[in-house]
């Protein structure tokens, strides 16, 4: 029977990272599976995402319908192992649209496995993957990401303390697990993954049963999607608390961003002609 994991989160766990690497070494990994990323299924993403804002019914029902006609690929039956890696089929990051929360998780998994069960043939063994990470660097990254996407105003400390809540990731872990029994769950934190030669990406690796031979010929990609280097927080913050247009606000922030890398130049030619 062929397997199909579904790496649904969370985010700022690494998962950028996975997706450009599945991403560069997809026509590698097609001799052993199939992966997809969000840009193949827009629809399904962003019905989830709706979904976990509005928990209405029938943006849930639009999410099982875009899923289902995505799954109409398959003709029914998966030939091989295939990867679905979206951090979106969770919903929104806390913090977006007044969420405090993954609690739309566990409801959007059982929807899933409910929708591949009726459309698929032959339903495939489904596995789902969770990357998660430490509350405290969590937190920060999470709040380094809304200082840099949207308008977000309050400081780091200030974040840490009204979203403690959404870092309790292995309390949705369990309620996702409750939800799509007797189908698997597995995690692993970012701190264990992130410093394998291959990166957050291994155990997902492990799940699709990649050989030895497929992966010495897959090429690493750079860390994706970082936190702001802590000379940028305070000037991202004060950006978006200021009374700048909506429209300049993107703007400055590039702007800022160039400055810093400007300064990041110069501090490494300083340092090739120390001594």
């Amino acid at each position: 029977m062929a397997r199909m994991v579904i790496h649904a989160g969370f985010h700022k766990t690494g998962t950028s990272t996975v997706q450009r690497m599945l991403k560069k070494n997809r026509r590698i990994l097609s001799r052993e599976c199939l992966v997809f990323d969000h840009s193949h299924m827009p629809a399904v993403s962003e019905n989830a995402r709706s979904y976990s804002v509005s928990r209405d019914l029938l943006d849930l029902l639009a999410f099982t319908y875009e899923l289902a006609e995505f799954l109409e690929r398959f003709k029914g039956k998966l030939e091989r192992n295939v990867c679905l890696s979206s951090e979106n089929l969770l919903g929104h990051m806390p913090g977006r649209r007044g969420l405090k929360t993954y609690d739309a998780a566990p409801i959007l998994m059982k929807a899933f496995v409910h929708t591949v069960e009726r459309v698929m043939k032959e339903p495939p063994e489904m596995v789902f993957y969770f990357s998660t990470r430490d509350a405290e660097p969590w937190l920060k990254s999470c709040h380094s990401q809304h200082l840099r996407a949207v308008r977000m105003t309050m400081t780091t400390d200030r974040y840490k303390e009204l979203f403690a809540e959404s870092a309790q990731l292995g309390r949705i872990i369990d309620m996702v697990r409750l939800a799509v029994k007797p189908h698997r769950v597995e995690t692993a934190r970012l701190e264990e993954i992130g410093p394998l030669p291959l990166g957050p990406v291994t155990p997902i690796l492990d799940l699709l049963d990649i050989s030895p031979a497929v992966r010495d010929k897959l090429q690493p990609v750079p860390v994706t999607n970082q936190a702001l280097p802590e000379e940028l927080v305070q000037e991202f913050l004060e950006i978006n608390q200021s009374e700048m247009s909506w429209k300049d606000v993107p703007v400055a922030k590039q702007a800022a961003r160039d400055r810093w890398a400007l300064t990041q130049d110069n501090s490494e030619k300083d340092l090739s002609h120390d001594g």
